[in-house]
């Protein structure tokens, strides 16, 4: 007699596709099953890990954001959209099946230890996440404020898993943690996340910096989340003028369309410039899309994340379970849908691969880009340039970082900079230091810095690429001597060791030789952290910002009006092609 796995395998391998049957019968097939188990199974069951289990199988083939909260986990999510939570300040997703980091929360104590959007995190306390649901690791993440919770940490470019140890922390998402004035005319307000009072924050923001004279501005969403979709519609609002399509959305059951209702508090006039990133998703997609399509504001940056789907919550019990679903993709003003197609779900339909001449290809966008949208739906602003749906918000100037040099990287990383900043400041405060904004850093506290990295065993203990690169060559030359029946000493007494430890000197002095290098960011960094403990965030941010190479893109187009006007204006060919926008 077959055992019920092979059954399984050749079904799979005959029926690679089961047809639709009746909805009703197919839950009543389900319910014989359960009954049947309850009753005739050799051993008692749960009911609840019966009904778990058949939840969790249904929402493996819907999509990663569909899932059934206990009552426990819908009061966390309850009372994270109120802005406070206790945590360790990242917001994850799965994609291609792995959970990863979409963005860090700006001063919680994942972003001090330097975790980045895009980190996959490949253990929690030990435990493998693979399989594990996003909302089963959020939980785990989540705990009593003061405990420590370990992840394991997957980077691109990085060899071997990274264990960060985070302390949980009391996390209070400010929606602005930071607004201010960038030169005399460009004002910068910081959108971290889209909560409950995400529109007043705002508002409080763009009429601080009316009074201190803002005649152009900078709206940074890079790292932010998302949220509620009120709060995307009403910030949108502040921009865009009076019946402006913001935002649409479509599923098998719903429909809608939000458009602007009230009087922008930014006026049309005043150019504006929004910053994303990889880390910018949902209502933070919704605004810089809306903004882009209305050719309000030049996007900046990255591409976004292209998380372009609506979740609905619905009550299942009085007991305070509940389910989410996904219910319906965002589509933008002028019918984009910036959703990045994930597993399960269905509904982007992407045309074929057509060809492209030589004058669009011109101006479309960076060759970078076209391989990626040459698949992609085509569709026009309101002043007619192209822009690409199904793959979150192409920027319309990119502008990439540069990468950290290594030591920098271990640095950020352990938080040397903060850590530092703790143990010199008791000395600073003694010898009346006064560390404000225009305080330099002296060459004696780099000095000071450099021997503290160094007496550090932690920060010695990690290598780069290169030195993992020499123990393993000193091991496969001690394999390869053992399999010849050579001695295990053999490399002792050859030339080879010489070499090999000429090589590792070499990569050692490489690391001191980064410091002097790096000598100007390690600077900053110190100064950085001083300002925070010293002054406050806001002086420290200030500070940062200054070197922050997509910001200052943003200030040269904001700067030079024929510049940004020729930026957003589409090409003649483009413009006279163009599609009559929705009003």
């Amino acid at each position: 007699m077959a055992t019920l796995s092979a059954l399984c395998i050749a079904n799979a391998a005959t029926d690679k596709k089961t047809p639709p049957g009746d909805f009703y019968d197919e839950v009543s097939r389900l319910n014989k099953v359960l009954s049947e188990v309850n009753r005739k199974y050799v051993e008692n069951v749960n009911p609840t890990e019966l009904t778990d289990a058949a939840i969790n199988g249904i929402r493996n083939i819907l999509d990663p954001h569909t899932t059934v909260f206990s009552p426990k986990d819908y009061e966390s999510l309850r009372v994270s959209m109120e802005g406070k939570f206790g945590g360790v300040g990242i917001t994850i997703s799965l994609r291609d099946n792995i959970l990863t980091v979409i963005s860090p929360l700006s001063g919680t104590p994942a972003f001090k230890l330097g975790i980045r959007a895009g980190d996959r995190i490949r253990k929690i306390d030990g435990k493998e996440t693979k399989g594990m649901s996003l909302d089963d690791a959020v939980n785990k993440l989540r705990g009593k404020i003061g405990t420590d919770v370990t992840v394991a940490i997957e980077r691109e470019g990085v060899p071997d898993l990274m264990d960060y140890t985070i302390t949980r922390a009391e996390i209070i998402v400010h929606a602005v943690p930071y607004y201010g004035m960038v030169t005399p005319e460009i004002g910068y307000i910081k959108l971290a996340t889209f909560s409950d009072k995400t529109t007043s924050d705002v508002e409080n923001a763009i009429r601080g910096l009316q009074k201190q004279g803002m005649k152009k501005l900078i709206l940074d969403m890079r790292y932010n989340p998302g949220g509620l979709l009120n709060q995307a519609i009403e910030i949108s609002e502040l921009f865009l003028k009076p019946g402006n399509v913001i935002v649409s959305t479509r599923g098998r059951t719903q429909k809608t369309e939000s458009a602007a209702r009230r009087t922008p508090l930014v006026k049309p006039e005043v150019p504006m410039v929004v910053l994303v990133n990889q880390g910018s998703a949902s209502a933070a997609e919704i605004v810089s899309g809306a903004l882009q399509d209305w050719d309000r504001a030049l996007i900046v940056g990255k591409t976004s994340f292209g998380k372009g789907s609506v979740q609905t919550i619905f009550p299942l019990d009085n007991q305070g379970n509940a389910l989410k679903l996904t219910t319906a993709f965002y589509y933008l003003p002028f019918g984009r849908c910036i959703n990045k197609p994930e597993n399960g779900i269905k509904g982007l339909k992407l045309q074929e691969e057509e060809d492209i001449d030589a004058d669009e290809k011109e101006t479309a966008k960076a060759d970078t880009v076209k391989a990626d949208t040459a698949k992609r739906d085509t569709f026009y602003t309101n002043n007619g340039r192209m822009m690409f749906g199904g793959g979150g918000i192409t920027p319309d100037v990119d502008v990439e970082l540069d990468p950290m040099p290594w030591v920098v990287q271990v640095q950020e990383r352990m938080a040397m900079y903060f850590k530092f900043a703790v143990k010199i400041r008791p000395s600073l405060e003694k010898a009346g230091v006064k560390v404000n904004s225009e305080w330099a850093v002296p060459d004696s506290l780099f000095t000071q810095f450099k021997a503290f990295c160094k007496k550090d065993t932690n920060f010695m203990k990690v290598k780069s690429n290169a030195l993992v690169g020499v123990d393993q060559l000193e091991k496969s030359i001690i394999r390869e001597q053992n399999y010849m029946g050579d001695s295990a000493k053999t490399i002792s007494d050859s030339t080879l060791v010489k070499r090999i430890s000429e090589m590792r000197k070499a990569l050692e002095d490489n690391r001191d030789a980064q410091f002097e290098a790096n000598k100007d960011y390690i600077k900053d960094g110190i100064k950085r952290e001083l300002l925070t403990a010293f002054v406050n965030d806001s002086v420290s941010t200030a500070f940062s910002l200054k070197r922050d190479k997509q910001l200052n893109e943003a200030i040269k187009y904001l700067s030079d009006t024929q510049l940004y006007k020729k930026a957003i204006s589409a090409p003649p060919k483009q413009k006279k092609n163009a599609a009559k926008p929705k009003k």
